[in-house]
């Protein structure tokens, strides 16, 4: 059974200007240590995948960036879109480049920028996945499985997979369960009812699936796209693969892989898992996944703090000191400065709307 990753890199994380923008994007950062997240997402994956089974897809304008931080992958395994259409289409056009040199794998989807804290339990919980992935239902057909990551708070910025009692599958450590539903970003009070219920889990974004399994459920759901695939396939390594991915990216409205395939699915199955994660969407959820105290600052860079607390300083070249503030985010960039109460992390995006207008 060969493994693959496609992992998607093709984001612009706005939610982390000034150090994200257009032409630097959140993956490309070194904002837990000293490597980019997507180097961290592919470093973390090599213990279990080689290199040239591993496949990034990304937009055309990072296709030299991508290659500096992995210099190793195959330029052949570099996947270009057109633009972005969020996650459906790219895992669409991905696994079709894998489906032209494996038909009979398991492929394992990654964001690029998120975070795990224990990699070996995550390594195992994809292989116990892949095991599964392998192992047929009975309809006869095979899972589509994502990662749920156990809920240690009632976070509101997750959407989250609600298990049934159905087990399909199980070992000493994992089960994998058929999933009821998928539920979008909940309030603060339902949020809480899904821990006190249990059987809900944050949606890691995370998946493993036979090869040949997703592109079947795309034929069943979306047969409209299932009519540009062959073409697509067909022109693969040739000159005319960018116009024929274009044509399709152009027809298609796009959307996400859980709300176009899974959420329709009779198949899709949710593996629990314990690991620290995070997407590390926003400054407050870098401050959450870094902090081991409520009240310390956690402090990177040349900086010095007087009577505050809960803050993240993220320095560059000029010297930093808090006096008497609490919650805040401080951020140096090359051109400049982020000062935020971490309460309006999600805000940040207003503010690029604003320099947007500026400079027009």
């Amino acid at each position: 059974m060969e493994l693959n990753a496609l992992i998607m890199a093709g984001g612009e994380g706005k939610r982390f200007w000034p150090l994200s923008k257009k032409s630097t994007p959140k993956q490309f950062l070194s904002l837990i240590g000293e490597k980019s997240l997507l180097r961290e997402t592919v470093d973390r994956i090599l213990p279990i995948i080689p290199i040239h089974r591993i496949y990034v897809v990304t937009g055309e304008i990072y296709a030299e960036q991508t290659l500096e931080h992995l210099p190793e992958l195959p330029k052949e395994n570099l996947i270009l879109e057109p633009y972005g259409r969020n996650t459906a289409p790219c895992i669409a056009y991905g696994t079709l480049k894998i489906d032209k040199v494996n038909k009979d794998s398991i492929t394992i989807v990654l964001p690029a920028d998120h975070v795990i804290g224990d990699e070996e339990e995550f390594r195992n919980a994809l292989q116990f996945a892949a095991n599964v992935a392998n192992t047929k239902l009975n309809n006869e057909e095979f899972p589509l499985i994502t990662l749920g990551v156990t809920p240690t708070i009632p976070e509101t910025g997750y959407g989250y997979i609600k298990e049934t009692t159905i087990k399909i599958a199980s070992s000493e450590t994992y089960n994998a369960y058929k999933v009821e539903k998928f539920i979008e970003k909940p309030d603060l009070k339902t949020a809480i009812g899904f821990i006190d219920q249990g059987g809900y889990y944050w949606n890691s974004g995370i998946f493993v699936w036979k090869t040949s399994s997703i592109l079947s459920a795309f034929s069943k759901i979306m047969p409209e796209w299932n009519d540009f695939f062959d073409d697509i396939s067909n022109n693969l390594d040739e000159i005319s693969e960018k116009d024929t991915v274009t044509a399709f990216f152009d027809y298609i409205s796009g959307g996400s892989i859980d709300k176009l395939i899974l959420e329709h699915s009779d198949n899709t199955a949710v593996i629990p898992v314990g690991f620290h994660w995070s997407d590390v969407g926003s400054w407050s959820a870098l401050d959450d996944y870094l902090r081991k105290n409520d009240r310390d600052n956690v402090i990177k860079g040349n900086a010095i703090s007087v009577d505050s607390s809960g803050c993240l300083v993220l320095g560059r070249d000029k010297f930093i000191a808090l006096v008497g503030v609490e919650d805040l985010v401080v951020v140096e960039s090359e051109d400049s400065f982020l000062v935020l109460n971490k309460n309006k992390s999600q805000d940040v995006k207003k503010i690029l709307d604003k320099i947007n207008k500026i400079s027009k």
